[in-house]
């Protein structure tokens, strides 16, 4: 039973896919590029990559799953979605929302909570956007969003079967958003209406505040339309938009030693958090 899937059985299942995924987007990012500047500085791609490697060696480690979490909750009859009487169809879609606004509720915070931000801003350190930057993200952000998702999931009573598809395409789509890709300004437009496209997230690694306090969503554009953090750029714009956090941290960026220690160096304060709608 899914119930009593391991972390590390969980971890296989989203390699395989990812696996697949990862060379197919690749090959898309050769031939169709947005932006045909050159791959970054020297180690950039070994630093990202490295970084991929030792987030996936945690998640084998580490028992913090929400699918896991799904279901010890089951087993223990914990959580809202356990202890009240729900139609599967309604446990589904519940279990589906209430996870995508999770992470967006996350992700949200850590660009407002400076502590936070000293782990994410690793993430957003990158001069350049492509398939690497989905791998970019510091250990510490791992330690720190994955107990919390696990405890979203334990008191909602998330349904783990749906969470083991949900967690699958969310790897999926941590490639797809990150990709340097050109698609058509029509199959865009149809495209974000309902889900997060790579022009759109796009966006928000650009080195302007306004334009990196925008487009929180993992998978579904749904959470940035309703709180208005959504914003779109034009084409030409995200052509000649400058990626990264500026002067600040470009330098020396790339490295993966510099990833690692970034969130233990001192910096600037970052501004207050300044939604696109109030701007």
């Amino acid at each position: 039973m899914l119930i009593g899937f391991s972390a590390s059985t969980i971890g296989l299942i989203k390699a395989l896919p990812f696996c697949g995924s990862l060379l197919v987007l690749a090959a898309a990012e050769a031939w169709w590029p947005l932006r045909r500047d050159s791959a970054g500085p020297p180690g950039r791609l070994g630093g990202n990559i490295g970084m991929g490697l030792i987030n996936a060696l945690l998640t084998v480690v580490l028992p913090v799953s929400t699918v896991v979490s799904a279901g010890w909750a089951a087993r223990h009859q914990i959580g809202l979605m356990n202890l009240v009487a729900l139609p599967v169809p309604i446990v589904i879609v519940a279990t589906l929302l209430l996870r995508s606004f999770a992470t967006y509720a996350n992700h949200r915070l850590s660009h407002a909570v400076p502590l936070l931000w000293r782990v994410h801003r690793v993430h957003h350190a990158d001069t350049h956007l492509d398939l690497s930057t989905g791998f970019r993200n510091h250990p510490l952000e791992l330690a720190i969003i994955g107990p919390l998702l696990a405890a979203v999931t334990i008191a909602f009573g998330f349904d783990a079967r749906t969470l083991v598809v949900y967690e699958t395409v969310s790897v999926l789509f941590a490639l797809w958003t990150h990709l340097n890709i050109r698609l058509s300004d029509r199959l865009e437009r149809r495209l974000r209406w309902l889900i997060v496209t790579p022009a759109m997230h796009c966006v928000h690694h650009s080195s302007v505040k306004r334009e990196t306090d925008s487009n929180y969503g993992d998978m579904v554009s749904l959470w940035d339309r309703l709180f208005g953090t959504c914003l779109f750029l034009p084409r030409d714009a995200l052509v000649a938009t400058r990626l990264g956090l500026g002067d600040e941290f470009d330098d020396g960026a790339a490295s993966l030693a510099r990833q690692l220690r970034s969130p233990f160096e001192r910096t600037r304060a970052r501004a207050p958090l300044v939604l696109p709608s109030e701007a």
